[in-house]
């Protein structure tokens, strides 16, 4: 029987269309397989190349046949690397089939057939590793929604007190508040895709010199949130020079989170704490912050989210003197504070902040005050090493294939590994972008040698030229 395991008798994207197969893996499917045989079908292929698909095999396959109305999954692998994996998957197999079944017997005796989303138990030996197998299967379990907005009076007390307020500041804060009673006062808790330790992986090989930050830190944070429990990320501080990746870690985990993209917050621009926690009623122009805005109303077109990241940049460069924009952030990294935060042109209403993931980055840690450190997990980012530069310069290049659609090589010529040798991501980038455009124009599907900028984005001069680069800050 396991020779026929590799004969296909019918194409995979006929019968599963949404279904990307691996080079490495065979699959056969029967042509006779029900609407629920191929549902199930899917849900074993795709947790089948999930946990071998990290350590690719030489050859695999799965064949899913239906016999007599009942499915049947059957699988090989080479080389085997021990009982767990096989394990694993043949309890699935199992489960799989066991449901598929259940129902089409029910179907038979005309009772009410069992969805094909509610899962039998079965039983799996004990997993050392960094897998869900139930989460392959049903995918990341959902966190409650977040009663993010609370009033301290009632509605009668609360009216009385916003007509006390001064006729401009008593209308926008009134205006304000009964646009959020229209949206709700609770907000949904952003849930990381099912995919989120492949997700993971790849963050990790493509920003290998925070791996330290992704290991201590977000692995065990996404897990936590991946079992529907509401774990709150410590916030974090990125100490390192500039151009090192942040920005786009940043952009990168947000993506793996399942959350909008990042609110990035200059502190550095900053001349007082407005930005975060809003502007007082004592000022003509009032206004709220962008920490309420994004939780009240969301951002960039995306519904507002409890669990949203925000980056708060440069914060060594914050002004200290007078309106300082680090006030409200000793609240804001506290828990039990964030919980009961206040926006100024707001008085009247708090709301939870303390589900936000926080992210700052610096460049001196001397120049960060030491009750904010106290605060926040800090993880030093070294400039990559010169063998980890060549996988950084590939995932910037396939990040612009990405967002330009274009048919693209992915590939780079040989000869980049020394222009990058001393880069940093930051310079990367820029120079990556003027050799794309540059290929692209010459209407070439790759990059060449020559693309490559002779000006160094850094501000230092390459052998080729001497030249002055221009810089990026």
């Amino acid at each position: 029987m396991t020779e026929n395991l590799f004969e296909p008798t019918v194409s995979v994207a006929e019968l599963l269309p949404l279904f990307q197969c691996p080079d490495w893996l065979s699959v056969r499917l029967d042509p006779e397989l029900s609407r629920d045989g191929r549902h199930l079908s899917e849900i074993f292929l795709r947790a089948f190349t999930l946990i071998l698909g990290r350590r690719q095999p030489r050859r695999a396959a799965v064949s899913c046949v239906n016999v007599g109305g009942a499915l049947h999954v059957m699988f090989d692998f080479s080389p085997r690397r021990g009982d767990l994996e096989h394990s694993v998957i043949a309890s699935l197999a199992e489960a799989l089939q066991e449901l598929h079944n259940r129902r089409f017997a029910a179907e038979i005796r005309d009772a009410k057939p069992q969805a094909v989303d509610e899962l039998p138990d079965f039983d799996l030996p004990p997993v050392e590793g960094d897998f869900d197998l139930l989460g392959l299967v049903t995918g990341p379990r959902q966190c409650s929604p977040v009663d993010v907005f609370r009033f301290a009076e009632n509605a009668e007390q609360l009216e009385q007190r916003v007509k006390g307020r001064d006729g401009e500041a008593g209308r926008r804060i009134a205006q304000t508040l009964e646009r959020l009673a229209l949206s709700g006062l609770s907000r949904p808790m952003a849930s990381p895709p099912g995919d989120w330790q492949r997700r993971l992986d790849t963050l990790e090989d493509s920003f290998p010199n925070f791996q330290q930050a992704i290991e201590t830190a977000i692995r065990p944070h996404v897990a936590l949130c991946a079992q529907g429990l509401p774990h709150r990320l410590a916030p974090i501080l990125l100490l390192g020079g500039p151009g090192i990746g942040k920005t786009r870690f940043a952009n990168a985990l947000a993506d793996l989170l399942g959350t909008p993209p990042p609110l990035f917050l200059s502190v550095a621009a900053e001349t007082n704490s407005s930005t975060i926690a809003g502007s007082s009623t004592f000022w003509s122009n009032s206004s709220p912050g962008q920490l309420f805005e994004s939780l009240a109303w969301g951002r960039a077109g995306h519904a507002p989210v409890a669990n949203g990241l925000v980056v708060l940049d440069e914060i060594d460069k914050a002004n200290t003197i007078g309106y300082s924009v680090l006030g409200p952030l000793y609240s804001l990294l506290e828990e039990h504070t964030a919980a009961h935060f206040v926006d100024q042109s707001l008085p009247d209403m708090e709301f939870n902040a303390s589900h936000l993931r926080i992210i700052a980055t610096a460049n001196d840690l001397d120049e960060v005050p030491a009750p904010l450190r106290s605060r926040m997990l800090v993880f030093h980012i070294a400039q990559p090493l010169p063998t980890q530069l060549n996988t950084i310069a590939r995932e910037i290049l396939a990040e612009l294939i990405r967002k330009m659609r274009v048919k693209f090589s992915a590939e780079l010529p040989s000869a980049l590994d020394r222009q990058i040798v001393d880069m940093s991501p930051r310079s990367i980038k820029l120079a990556m972008e003027i050799a794309f455009a540059r290929a692209v124009m010459a209407q070439r599907d790759h990059l060449n040698a020559e693309d490559w900028p002779a000006l160094r984005m850094d501000g230092a001069t390459q052998h080729r030229r001497a030249a002055m680069g221009f810089t990026s800050s």
